[in-house]
């Protein structure tokens, strides 16, 4: 996938199916829950984490492979199967019925990527590459810096508005 607009959407309340058991799963189901998204989860199989999420009562699970017609209801989805094959038939099926999708492999098959995401308050701020290895640990790195100065950077953006404030300025001037 060449490079991908940065596009922030409100996911509270909206149906996100993922489509697999494991850890890519498990992290995605993660990121969907933190923004407010209703998760349901169709797999065989799942992992600890997603067993636990069950158990809470976070996801619903549908305890089987995927079938046809699975990514009707959805706002977007999920490949994480594990399986290529499989995979590529979510994406089609997402993208005849304009459903954003997420593949995990092989990843150009998918709509979106996932960011790295960092979070404070209302604020949020996310870093993505192309999916390729050599991006990916760019990312990761700038990630691990910009969450290592994200407080102070946040505190001092506060202070400056706040002064701004006090001498009857505004941020848009």
């Amino acid at each position: 996938m060449a490079a991908g607009f940065p596009l922030y959407i409100d996911l509270k309340g909206n149906n996100c199916t993922i489509f697999g058991g494991g850890r890519a799963a498990a992290s995605r189901v993660m990121i969907l829950l933190a923004f407010g998204a209703k998760v349901t989860v169709i797999s065989p199989e799942l992992c600890e984490d997603l067993r636990r999420l069950d158990k809470e009562g976070r996801i619903r699970y549908i305890p089987r492979r995927y079938y046809r017609g699975d990514c009707s209801s959805s706002y977007l989805c999920v490949a994480a199967t594990g399986s290529d094959p499989v995979n590529i038939a979510i994406s089609d099926e997402c993208k005849a019925k304009a459903i954003a999708v997420n593949v995990t492999s092989p990843a150009a098959f998918g709509t979106f990527r996932f960011p790295s995401v960092i979070t404070s308050g209302d604020l949020t701020i996310s870093i993505a590459g192309n999916g390729e290895a050599p991006d990916e640990a760019l990312v990761d790195l700038m990630r691990a810096e910009i969450a290592r100065r994200f407080p102070e950077m946040y505190e001092d953006a506060l202070r400056q508005r706040e002064a701004l404030l006090r001498s009857g300025s505004t941020a848009e001037e």
